[in-house]
């Protein structure tokens, strides 16, 4: 199962913030039905990118938020040198472009595969949280959440051996699958194992040599971007967690 399709609606056919299945994930889920009414003017749709083609680059002026409609999306850094980091991946329902607060994007957002975007512009966002103070404490909450993600990261890449990056890799995105109504035990990875590898700061020989330990143990089995976990609890154990 991939996000590509699991909130676009038919051609023609518009979808409300209400009716939305990603409505308990996203920014808008405390709003009571009159607030989200509002919320919904704020909100722009944006078209369809494919797998590679970038959202926002870095240096752009810093104007709108963006939640992942359908697809995911990638994060990235580039150095004077041409070397690119990745520095985050962004499922549905999830809000991104915070790299932005010092009034430009210091990060490229690149389609990971076929995803579409709502955008929030700033403007919008500043009127309305001063009208909606439960809309005040979740976009600080999520703010919160991302800085959290950084630090977790941080951690992850300086202490954490191979082998527990890559566990940990996965039970994240298998939990995020999950509190998306899909299985967290079977799934497909949007992002291939180079980008993988980038993100972890790992080699991308490693990850596969991982995957393939991971496989001979029973823990989790890849094959492609599909991944199976058979035994969660041991790979809770390999990410010492």
């Amino acid at each position: 199962m991939s996000f590509n399709s699991s909130v676009t609606p038919k051609i023609g056919q518009a979808l409300t913030c209400q009716e939305c299945s990603l409505a308990d994930l996203c920014l808008a889920r405390t709003l009571s039905p009159d607030d989200l009414q509002q919320f919904e003017l704020m909100v722009r749709g944006s078209p369809a990118l494919g797998r590679g083609e970038t959202l926002y680059r870095d240096g752009d002026d810093f104007k709108k938020l963006y939640v992942v409609k359908s697809g995911s999306y990638k994060t990235v850094v580039s150095a004077s040198d041409g070397i690119t980091q990745i520095t985050g991946f962004y499922l549905p329902g999830e809000l991104f472009g915070f790299d932005g607060f010092r009034d430009k994007h210091s990060c490229s957002a690149v389609a990971l595969e076929y995803s579409r975007v709502c955008e929030l512009s700033l403007s919008s966002i500043d009127k309305l949280v001063t009208k909606l103070p439960t809309l005040r404490w979740e976009l600080d909450r999520q703010i919160a959440r991302e800085i959290t993600s950084d630090q977790s990261m941080l951690l992850l890449l300086a202490r954490r051996t191979a082998e527990e990056r890559i566990a940990s890799f996965l039970l994240s995105i298998s939990l995020r699958f999950s509190q998306r109504g899909f299985s967290g035990i079977e799934f497909r990875l949007s992002m291939s194992r180079h980008e993988i590898a980038n993100y972890l700061g790992l080699a991308a020989e490693t990850v596969s040599r991982i995957f393939r330990r991971f496989k001979e143990y029973g823990i989790a089995l890849s094959n492609g971007r599909m991944i199976t976990i058979q035994n969660y609890a041991v790979l809770e154990d390999w990410a010492n967690i």
